[in-house]
């Protein structure tokens, strides 16, 4: 279990609510929907909750205050007068847990609460865009071809989509609680499913009002809902465009002019391509032999991975020897609560090995590669950089965007990116409350960026707000590239 290697999770482990890997629970036959659970149970696990995110949750109060967030607590726990289900005490904590405004920090169900939802027919059958405050469908899942791909969804169950985002978002845990990283998670409709049952009930179908693309006219359809598997199979088979995995990282030309794609800081899965390292390093050496005269780096919906990785990407601008971590830290070395994790005594002693107790009464990481003084990284490269950003960038994708931005390495286009510009937290351990089975991810370590002179509750606003229509997504037109595109031929 070695120590903070990612800031985000591990590729190809979902972050959906009930999703989320955590210690083993009750198989899904023996889950029981309308099992309640007695006032005094959930107070007391919920009474645990906090106790596990005060003991160990790295970054508490980075943007909220700890005693606002205690507070919350208390009036939660003053409010638990009846029974609840596991589903319905879930409801109840989730915006406790988003009021941290952390995005590694998710509540899930129990394993068994879990497959049930996604056994309903609680799926939106649609996959959604955000655009502006639009709420349109990119692709249809449903039986009903009224609602085609391009349509607005105006109302849900005689909800105005407005209504439905001020009720559901509250629920989605983000960095400084920024809303394209919010949005971003709710265009799947799996979460967004998820989460309207959650909130709302699960009454099987959906009472849609929607206006077709190009359309003045509205009309009301009555959609049903799927399950998770249905939702998986129907995407596959409707749009197999989205089946095929896309590579981790990629380099191309337009023109003159190269795009630098990365889609996570991880090695391929597909193990087809070099490592990300040895990727860096050739593409680098490509641009010094072509004499490349700009480059564009996408980092649009990365998510993260290993923060080495995009420390590594920024060293190959650099021209000078730069600071990246101000700190990065724990706060403490033993944790009580890891009795309510499965980790074994071997895994918190080595957890425990690189710590150091520093003047703040924390505890420093030592030898983490991205501490101390760090070098540029041959071959460089000097020439105009655009960075194309929006809410899904997140995690240590964007620890790299602050970097670029504070040392003035880039010019930035897209949408806010949804990673705070301050850092992060790392290293993901997830604990499971006793009474009910929910499960609380939480992350131990904080990272702060040495960066300065940002506001502290915002991800990068980029130089150049480029936001795609949904006729753009549609078409398969990409704006934000061709932007900076443009600004760069221009330079």
């Amino acid at each position: 279990m070695a120590l903070i290697l990612i800031t985000a999770p591990v590729p190809g482990v979902p972050e959906v609510p009930g999703q989320a890997g955590a210690p083993p629970g009750p198989p899904a036959a023996i889950f029981d929907p309308a099992r309640t659970f007695s006032p005094d149970k959930l107070k007391t696990d919920l009474r645990l909750l906090w106790d596990i995110l005060e003991e160990g949750h790295g970054g508490l109060d980075r943007y909220a205050p700890a005693d606002s967030l205690r507070k919350m607590f208390e009036e939660a726990r003053s409010g638990l007068t009846g029974p609840l289900t596991e589903i319905g005490f879930y409801a109840r904590l989730l915006p406790l847990v988003a009021a941290i405004e952390d995005g590694h920090t998710r509540l899930a169900l129990s394993p068994g609460a879990a497959a049930y939802l996604d056994s309903r027919p609680v799926h939106f059958p649609f996959e959604l865009r955000f655009v502006g405050d639009r709420a349109c469908i990119l692709r249809n899942l449903s039986g009903n071809e009224a609602a085609g791909p391009g349509a607005e969804i105006l109302a849900i169950d005689g909800r105005p989509i407005k209504e439905v985002l001020a009720a559901l978002l509250p629920l989605v845990p983000a960095d400084a609680g920024i809303r394209t990283a919010r949005l971003r998670r709710l265009e799947d409709p799996a979460e967004f499913g998820r989460l309207y049952a959650v909130r709302f009930g699960m009454p099987g179908s959906f009472r849609t009002r929607v206006r077709p693309l190009r359309s003045r006219e509205a009309g009301e359809i009555e959609v049903a809902g799927i399950t998770a598997a249905e939702n998986a199979d129907l995407l596959r088979r409707r749009y197999p465009e989205t089946a095929g995995r896309r590579p981790s990282y990629e380099l191309a030309f337009r023109d003159a002019t190269a795009v630098l794609t990365i889609r996570q800081f991880a090695d391929d899965p597909a193990g087809s391509r070099p490592a990300f390292p040895d990727f860096l390093t050739d593409t680098f050496r490509t641009l010094e032999a072509k004499k490349t005269p700009c480059l564009v780096i996408d980092l649009r919906a990365n998510g993260g991975g290993f923060d080495e990785y995009a420390k590594m990407l920024f060293a190959h601008v650099m021209d000078r020897p730069f600071l990246y971590y101000w700190s990065i830290e724990a706060k403490k070395d033993r944790y009580d609560f890891f009795r309510y994790t499965g980790e074994t005594g071997e895994s918190a002693e080595e957890l425990a090995r690189p710590l150091r107790r520093n003047d703040r009464g924390r505890f420093d990481v030592a030898g983490h590669p991205n501490s101390g003084l760090q070098m540029p990284r041959a071959p460089r490269f000097a020439g105009p950089v655009a960075l194309l950003v929006d809410g899904g960038t997140r995690s240590a994708a964007g620890e790299a965007v602050s970097a670029f931005h504070y040392y003035k390495k880039a010019v930035f286009f897209g949408q806010e990116c949804g990673a705070g510009y301050y850092g992060n937290t790392a290293y993901l351990v997830t604990a499971a409350l006793p009474a009910t089975g929910l499960r609380i991810r939480l992350p131990l370590v904080l990272t702060v960026m040495a960066v300065d002179g940002y506001p502290k509750d915002r991800g990068l606003v980029p130089d150049f707000p480029v936001a795609p229509s949904i006729e753009d997504l549609l078409d398969g037109r990409d704006p934000v590239l061709e932007r900076a595109l443009a600004y760069l031929k221009k330079r």
